[in-house]
């Protein structure tokens, strides 16, 4: 049944591709939204379309984590097949996030503890996700990588 699916799929995409590249055009797009969001980084749409589709530079600093969150899954879609699960692997897709940042942060281990907060439509704030502290983040990783599936195949 996959395998039939498999094969229709690539039929389906030679005969329209445009139509294959607006779905994933869209599914780029929203995926970029929602983490952004997560995060409280929100721009408007024509932007977003800009900086995702058309590679245009960031010009202020929710542009620059979007500009980085692109980067870093251009990297994770090009190139899966020979990504790793390993520290370094996750240490350059930090890099590569924080690329456009006026900080020094990426490809390193935070340093401090952070939270995770919602903002609903009253303004209400709420914690939403308790990532791991700083001081057990390095070993989170080891850990992770010992356990991982050995490629993204």
């Amino acid at each position: 049944m996959i395998a039939e699916c498999k094969e229709r799929s690539v039929h389906l995409r030679k005969k329209f591709p445009h139509k294959f590249k607006d779905l994933e055009n869209t599914a780029l797009l929203e995926s970029v939204r929602a983490s952004n969001a997560i995060e409280g980084i929100v721009i408007p749409n024509e932007r977003l379309q800009e900086i995702v589709l058309q590679n245009k530079a960031p010009l202020a600093q929710d542009e620059a984590a979007i500009a980085g969150y692109r980067n870093a899954n251009s990297l994770v879609d090009s190139d899966f097949i020979n990504l790793d699960l390993r520290e370094r692997d996750i240490l350059n897709l930090h890099r590569i996030l924080y690329s456009f940042s006026d900080t020094e942060i990426g490809g390193t281990y935070k340093e401090s503890d952070n939270v995770i907060i919602e903002i609903d439509a009253l303004g209400n704030r709420r914690i939403r996700f308790t990532p791991t502290p700083a001081s057990e983040t390095p070993e989170a990783i080891e850990q992770l990588c010992l356990v991982h599936i050995p490629k993204f195949r």
